[in-house]
């Protein structure tokens, strides 16, 4: 007996919906009023590793997360009572899943319900949202990071104008938008290469290709890729010897000639030399300007150490820098009682620990706090060194903390302090930091910093204005 026209129209909808149900990409899961799996399609044993035919029968609770069960079953209930028969993608609001080897993930979902019969049934469309979820926590990140940077940027060119020093107004300029170009060429050679650090050899082509004649300057060594926190303070490095050679060096003749090597030493250092020959002759300076306490602070900063050598047939410069620092590899009126109270602090008591990885800035805020009267100790410019300098002095009054030093949180340093008694002051380029509870009381300020608020929380803290966490 040939089937009637209907029930092969009605078999042939059943094949083309199964088969809409097994290519979907979400995952489709279909249960019973006990809430047991009578239907979970393809994308569905994809997403949780396991089979349909292991699940069927189950109840869809295995696939939750044990601490969000209970809450599950009421959802559940409260849907089924409401009578309503679809909630959009994510209506569902932030759920988890759990795979079968135990692993969580986040979910995006959606529940409808149908009556067949006797018979209510729900369908859960299920998507992994895991690599979106990433995106989103990384663009973040990024965001946060790109606005810290900014604010270090602003940081260190504030403190490149506050340390610069100049015979003439002319000179002060020169000087300080030099530095200032050589910042923002290591910042766009940061940009290029996502912030994953610059090519050395790029770097000593950016900051000398302006100042010497052809066949001035030899420069030899292999393909050094440097990192993210060392590109902006040896672009400063190198334009600084650049900038001194031409002015006073052997890059201030036509005969003057400048050797730049570096090496990988035995030891894992990055050995970077500067040797000039053929210019006038090198005195040692009666004082230190800026551009010699900046090659100093670079090689400080950085973890290594530089020596100078003042010699008859040019300056010698070598500096040594850690591992860390590089990978062998090429890189495409009247005041208050309050106020009144605080400004009768004696120096004796003003003894401030300065905690900052940008030591520039650290340079800079030393300047100023020591000729507002402070006895400065530091800066430090890591979580070690600032140990160090707390083993070996007494307790100071009061600390300034930069909060991430080379991609370390100050923690550890503030809690050392806290248990000196130490009250402290967080200066970040962070816009919104998250102390938790522990720091809650502690003030923050953000950089770059005004020194007239910056030391009125100095000020207050010494007071006992500002309470801290104990």
């Amino acid at each position: 007996m040939n089937q009637p026209d209907w029930s092969r129209e009605v078999l042939e909808a059943k094949r083309r919906l199964e088969g809409i149900v097994a290519s979907a990409m979400d995952a489709i899961i279909t249960i019973d009023e006990q809430q047991h799996i009578i239907l979970f399609n393809p994308a569905a044993e994809l997403m949780f590793g396991v089979s349909s035919t292991e699940v069927l029968g189950q109840s869809i609770s295995r696939f939750i997360p044990q601490r969000f069960r209970a809450g599950h079953d009421d959802h559940i209930g409260r849907f089924r009572e409401t009578g309503v028969t679809g909630r959009r993608m994510g209506a569902l609001g932030a759920i988890s899943g759990v795979r079968a080897d135990g692993e969580e993930f986040p979910v995006e979902a959606s529940i409808s319900q149908v009556d067949i019969g006797p018979e209510r049934l729900a369908t859960v469309i299920l998507r992994d949202i895991t690599e979106r979820v990433a995106n989103e926590e990384a663009r973040l990140l990024l965001a946060r990071e790109v606005d810290h940077r900014a604010k270090n940027a602003l940081a260190v060119v504030q403190a490149v104008v506050s340390l610069t020093t100049a015979a003439t107004k002319e000179e002060f300029v020169a000087a300080v938008l030099g530095r200032v170009a050589a910042l923002g060429r290591a910042h766009s050679l940061l940009a290029q290469n996502r912030w994953k650090g610059g090519d050395f050899g790029q770097i000593i082509a950016d900051e000398t290709e302006a100042y010497h004649k052809t066949g001035q300057m030899r420069c030899v060594g292999p393909a050094i890729a440097l990192a993210p926190d060392a590109v902006q303070p040896i672009s400063l490095l190198i334009h600084e010897l650049a900038t001194n050679a031409v002015k006073y060096g052997a890059l201030s003749l036509p005969e003057g000639h400048v050797d730049l090597a570096w090496e990988v030493a035995a030891t894992g250092e990055l050995e970077i030399r500067w040797c000039e020959t053929g210019g006038p002759p090198a005195h040692t300076p009666k004082s230190q300007g800026f551009g010699s306490t900046l090659i100093a602070t670079v090689a400080r900063q950085l973890g290594g150490t530089v020596d100078v050598q003042w010699k008859p047939t040019g300056i010698r410069v070598v500096t040594r820098l850690p591992a860390v620092n590089y990978r062998a590899d090429h890189l495409g009126g009247a005041l208050s009682t309050d106020e009144a109270r605080v400004s009768c602090i004696t120096a004796a008591m003003r003894r401030l620990l300065i905690v900052e990885d940008e030591l520039l800035v650290g340079m800079e805020l030393a300047k100023a706090l020591r000729s507002d009267g402070w006895d400065v100790i530091g800066p430090a410019g890591s979580i070690e060194e600032a140990f160090g300098l707390l083993a070996d002095i007494d307790p100071p009054d009061v600390a300034i903390l930069d909060l991430n030093l080379h991609g370390k949180l100050a923690y550890p340093v503030a809690d050392l302090l806290q248990t000196k008694g130490v009250p402290i002051l967080f200066c970040t380029g962070y816009e919104t930091p998250d102390h938790g509870d522990r720091y809650r009381f502690c003030p923050t300020i953000r950089k770059p910093t005004n020194l007239k608020v910056l030391t009125e929380e100095l000020r207050r803290l010494i007071a006992g204005d500002v309470e801290f966490a104990h």
